[in-house]
């Protein structure tokens, strides 16, 4: 995908049914700020006429989903008031799912900027603006977005995928570049594998045998650590390798629910064995990822499956004691050698995250457009990408040439901690353009290549939206099935249940709706693909 050319918890019934309530109570009286605050003020300012930074000094509020207590006020955030006039304090959020967020819109005490992932709102992005929470955007684009708008125009794939089956824009979106899709895979000890005479494992069983060997001949008490949100629904994990993937993806142009085909069940086969036998560590129901960072770098454990940054992060703490640690990227494991796995990890262009909706409260309407527009400006992307000239790029041949603040930091930063306090690279409203951020270590940089060989692209199931009436079905359908698949999982994996019985959950699943709701998403799949 081309960019501008100048140089990312399952809830009870009774919560969701909360959540309905609490939405509905406020529904009426939230309706007309909604109809009122599209409507544009006479004494605002004509799009012909604009220009940054915009006049009058006026402050908004901006809820971001990812942030909890009180965010800290970073370099990039005064830039972004100076850059555009606009002022921006901001709140800690909670995610769509959590009871706080229902909390809060039923208290009416609205942030003027929302940024989540409106696809998961309780009936879907279009119930949050006929509910009267947020904002339909269409005309106040062509009022206040005329950088957004003309991305859109550029690039009518992403036109397709921020917008509603009836043509709604209710959001301005996160867009990752083509190389920012794939970011997460299976992690290895190099230098263990060198040392027992190993080849990076490539399938099931190589996987199996290395180990097998960490246990044994590097007394490893946990061989492979991750946490259950790396089993098989972020991730393709080890699952790939079996032909399917936790969630709902395409097969043949249909969508199926991947925890009901045959080859999860000879994955969790495979999982439970490796779990009795020590390889997988006896821990990973539970622990979170600071305890998984202890093991990996302190010869506990010798694999995980994480995120690129892991990489960076493991040489740099492992060798202060270890000079010879090595961590590399290892592929995702397939079935049989020389063949691809089914799946990786991948995102879609749009996936939905980091979505900034402006409230139906707000009294600056304005403002909130101009201010999150301005990160599809040539200007806005630069900054968003490489943060300041003269602090931390420098132009050479019309090309952004990173400084020695972010090279060579003389603190010892790792250039993405450096380039986070001065600019926006991910989870932010913008068009992402890759940044080629100095890497320390070249294993870092080696991984996407790796991580990318999979078949994930013919499976991958675009942002579709459900209507509002199929939005609410899924979510009463899939609410249980949720949390009865991740039960069962952990049951299986931990011995505490026979693999043998995994077909009695199957025919539960069916008996819960799950037929149902493979029926909705093949119906959103379809209007998708007619957008």
């Amino acid at each position: 995908m081309k960019l501008f050319r100048n140089p990312k918890a399952n809830k009870s019934v009774a919560l969701l049914l909360g959540l309905t309530l609490l939405l509905a109570a406020c529904s009426n009286s939230n309706n007309n700020n909604n109809e009122s605050a599209s409507n544009t003020p006479s004494n605002e300012t004509p799009a012909a006429d604009f220009s940054y930074p915009m006049t009058g000094g006026t402050e908004l509020t901006f809820m971001n989903e990812q942030l909890g207590g009180t965010p800290e006020s970073l370099p990039i955030d005064d830039e972004y008031a100076k850059r555009t006039g606009i002022k921006i304090k901001q709140l800690g959020g909670t995610p769509m799912a959590d009871q706080k967020f229902s909390l809060m819109l039923a208290s009416g005490e609205l942030p003027d900027i929302f940024l989540n992932t409106w696809l998961q709102y309780p009936g879907g992005p279009d119930k949050a603006v006929e509910q009267g929470y947020i904002l339909k955007l269409n005309d106040l684009i062509d009022q206040y977005a005329p950088n957004l708008k003309k991305a859109l125009q550029e690039h009518p794939e992403i036109d397709k995928m921020i917008k509603t089956d009836d043509g709604t824009y209710y959001a301005f979106p996160f867009i990752r570049s083509e190389a920012g899709r794939v970011y997460g895979g299976p992690i290895i000890r190099k230098d263990w594998l060198d040392e027992l005479k190993l080849g990076i494992p490539e399938t099931i069983d190589e996987w199996h045998t290395v180990l097998t060997a960490f246990k044994e001949k590097k007394n490893a008490s946990a061989p492979v650590t991750f946490r259950t949100m790396f089993l098989g629904e972020r991730t393709g994990g080890f699952a790939g390798a079996f032909g399917v993937m936790g969630n709902f993806y395409i097969n043949d142009g249909k969508v199926v629910y991947g925890y009901l085909e045959p080859g999860y069940k000879d994955y969790l086969k495979t999982m439970s064995q490796w779990y009795k036998e020590g390889l997988i560590d006896k821990d990973f129901a539970s622990i979170d990822a600071a305890t998984v960072d202890k093991k990996m770098t302190s010869k506990v454990s010798g694999a995980t499956i994480g995120w690129q940054f892991y990489i960076e992060k493991y040489n740099s703490a492992a060798q202060e004691t270890d000079p010879n640690a090595n961590f590399v990227a290892a592929p995702y494991p397939a079935a049989v050698k020389g063949e691809l796995p089914e799946f990786g990890q991948l995102d879609n262009a749009y996936a939905g995250t980091s979505s900034a909706a402006i409230s139906a409260n707000t009294k600056n309407v304005e403002a909130a457009m101009r201010w999150l527009d301005y990160a599809y400006t040539e200007e806005g992307s630069m900054l968003n990408t490489f943060g300041f000239e003269g602090t931390t790029y420098n132009l050479e041949n019309g090309k952004p040439v990173y400084t020695d603040l972010v090279v060579n930091n003389p603190e010892g930063l790792g250039s993405d901690q450096v380039m986070m306090k001065y600019a926006h690279g991910t989870n932010f409203p913008m068009i992402q353009q890759d940044n080629n951020l100095p890497a320390k270590f070249p294993q870092t940089a080696e991984s996407i290549g790796i991580w990318k060989k999979t078949n994930h692209e013919s499976h991958l199931l675009p942002p579709v939206t459900p209507t509002a009436e199929e939005a609410d079905e899924m979510s009463s359908i899939m609410n249980d099935i949720n949390a009865l698949v991740k039960e069962t999982e952990l049951k299986i994996i931990l011995g505490t249940e026979s693999v043998d019985n995994y077909d009695k959950y199957v025919q539960q699943m069916k008996d819960m709706g799950i037929e149902r709701a493979l029926e909705i998403q093949q119906a959103a799949y379809e209007r998708y693909m007619k957008r």
